[in-house]
């Protein structure tokens, strides 16, 4: 192995594939822990640019822990809160706010989701 694995492997860790006419569909290597890969969207919305997961992070997250729940609920709202992100009708919203800050939401949403999906290690053991 040699830096041209490398090279070759992050030239080609992302793509965009049009799904509809203001929907991207982003193929990249992250998952979930269980293996399922993660569904980011890039979506544009009037002049607004987001990433969104269409509800999957709360989907998967359903599975581990009771949402409802007050610590639940507030460990969900300080990691958003860290992030700038939102979650809008179940689906993890993060606008991009300059063609600049493109890769730094990216890779901060698939931070927030990470952190969002194994909050258990602040809890005694998930659902």
């Amino acid at each position: 192995m040699d830096i041209r694995n490398f090279e070759e492997v992050f030239k080609n860790a992302t793509n965009l594939v049009q799904i509809g006419q203001a929907e991207w569909k982003i193929n990249c290597d992250a998952s979930f822990i269980d293996g399922k890969p993660l569904d980011i969207r890039l979506i544009n919305v009037g002049d607004k640019w987001y990433f969104t997961d269409k509800k999957q992070t709360l989907r998967y997250m359903n599975d581990l822990y009771e949402l409802n729940a007050k610590d639940v609920k507030s460990c969900i709202t300080n990691v958003l809160k860290i992030y700038g992100f939102s979650i809008q009708s179940g689906s993890l919203m993060a606008e991009i706010p300059s063609a600049s800050s493109i890769m730094d939401k990216f890779f901060d949403y698939i931070m927030c989701v990470g952190q969002l999906t194994n909050m258990y290690a602040f809890f005694d053991e998930p659902n």
